[in-house]
């Protein structure tokens, strides 16, 4: 008698069929954390190679923050990289110091004094004047 043979008379089909949603479901949990890992790790690159003072505006320009609902913030410039837990609200006003295809790089003081920098997508911003220009 061969082995698959012994495991299909010992175990009943739903108790085949809840063990192979287990090891699903444990696979797909190591799969998630390695692709979540993989994003972190391209975010990171990105930020690397988009950081920084080419291609800045300079002075930097006012922007007001447009549309409905929250404009997050991105550790770099891709959907992948967003940070989920900051954003901004339309009426926002940010320094915006860099653009990059799609996207501004900003810096948002809050009304506490804290200073949070990221990149949001371009069509959520309105630009204004140049700071500290005439």
């Amino acid at each position: 008698m061969n082995r698959q043979m012994l495991m299909t008379e010992r175990y009943s089909p739903a108790t085949l069929q809840s063990a192979a949603i287990v090891i699903l479901a444990f696979c797909a949990s190591f799969a998630t954390a390695y692709v979540h890992a993989e994003d972190s790790t391209g975010c990171r690159r990105l930020a690397e190679v988009t950081n920084g003072p080419d291609g800045s505006f300079r002075p930097p320009l006012s922007a007001t923050v447009t549309g409905t609902g929250r404009a997050h913030f991105y550790s770099a410039p891709a959907s992948q990289c967003i940070e989920k837990r900051t954003f901004l609200v339309p009426g926002d006003a940010v320094t915006v110091y860099k653009p990059y295809k799609k996207w501004y790089q900003v810096m948002y003081v809050s009304k506490t004094g804290e200073d949070f920098e990221g990149w949001v997508e371009e069509d959520r911003l309105r630009l204004g004047s140049h700071l500290g220009g005439d």
